[in-house]
């Protein structure tokens, strides 16, 4: 399946960007499964392989869509969550009643559940948008990255139990054993980063001084200090990089931000744009 990309119009692939996949709506995210799709739209629909699915009660607008084994998550702002089950939509009754979930961050922002990622290991990871990342196992939903951190999206190791890292208002958040976070920022121009992803053994970031100028970052795993990326890329983005608009399909690295697409094919070294002219972009999967 071809890159998919939600922008403010609608959602499509990269491959055929005139033949919209959702059509006149803001699509917040798209997630893949195997080889389908889930999107959530700004008006409450959630989306499996295009058709509507289900619609989130009253003014409930869906932030996020984490499809897994059992279920499938959506994430939603007042940092509520939601799983669809055999056609129902209902809300989590943990996670309503989970500590620390609703606590405003640095950035000051309403709670809303605006990222999630699944590791190796099954665990749900919930980042709440400017505030915490929470832990979601079979024992219970508890905060593993305080609110403090100003988390903004979390992704985890394809590969590797545990590993998870945020990009948040301080820096790179990252854990080895999804509960101890260490925080960095090495040569970043700002600590204040909006977008993850984990490409191989480094992983891409970006990070913003304001709403009108960002970078995109490459770093190891674990420690040292981040590069700045450009070989093909703007030298500054005149926008910051979106939650979920950094993404690794099949190897290749994908960035969105206004409404071009520049992808890399060794491992961040040189890119090109691959989509142009498209609506503002919110999510890349």
């Amino acid at each position: 399946m071809s890159l998919l990309i939600g922008t403010t119009a609608g959602a499509f692939l990269a491959d055929d960007p005139a033949a919209p996949l959702i059509s006149g709506q803001r699509v917040n995210h798209i997630a893949r499964d195997r080889g389908s799709w889930w999107a959530v739209d700004q008006a409450g629909g959630a989306h499996h392989d295009g058709d509507v699915v289900a619609t989130m009660p009253g003014a409930v607008v869906p932030l996020c869509i984490m499809p897994t084994p059992e279920t499938v998550w959506i994430g939603a702002d007042g940092a509520r969550l939601f799983g669809i089950d055999h056609g129902r939509l209902e809300e989590d009754e943990f996670f309503a009643a989970a500590p620390g979930r609703e606590t405003r961050g640095a950035s000051g922002e309403p709670p809303g559940v605006g990222s999630m990622t699944l590791d190796a290991d099954h665990t749900l990871y919930v980042s709440v948008r400017g505030g915490a990342v929470m832990r979601y196992d079979n024992t219970g939903v508890i905060p593993a990255l305080g609110a403090a951190a100003g988390a903004c999206q979390v992704a985890a190791h394809p590969s590797r139990k545990g590993a998870v890292f945020a990009a948040c208002a301080q820096g790179l958040a990252f854990t080895h054993n999804g509960h101890d976070f260490e925080v960095r920022s090495g040569a970043l121009h700002s600590p204040c980063c909006s977008a993850v992803a984990v490409l191989g053994d480094r992983v891409l970031l970006s990070a913003s001084d304001g709403p009108d100028r960002a970078k995109l970052y490459r770093g190891e795993l674990w420690g040292g200090d981040f590069e700045p990326l450009g070989a093909g890329l703007p030298q500054w983005f005149d926008e910051a990089v979106g939650a979920h608009c950094i993404a690794v399909i099949d190897g290749a690295a994908y960035v969105g931000v206004g409404g071009a697409v520049w992808r890399s094919d060794d491992g961040g070294d040189s890119w090109s744009e691959v989509v142009g002219g498209l609506g503002d972009i919110t999510c890349l999967a």
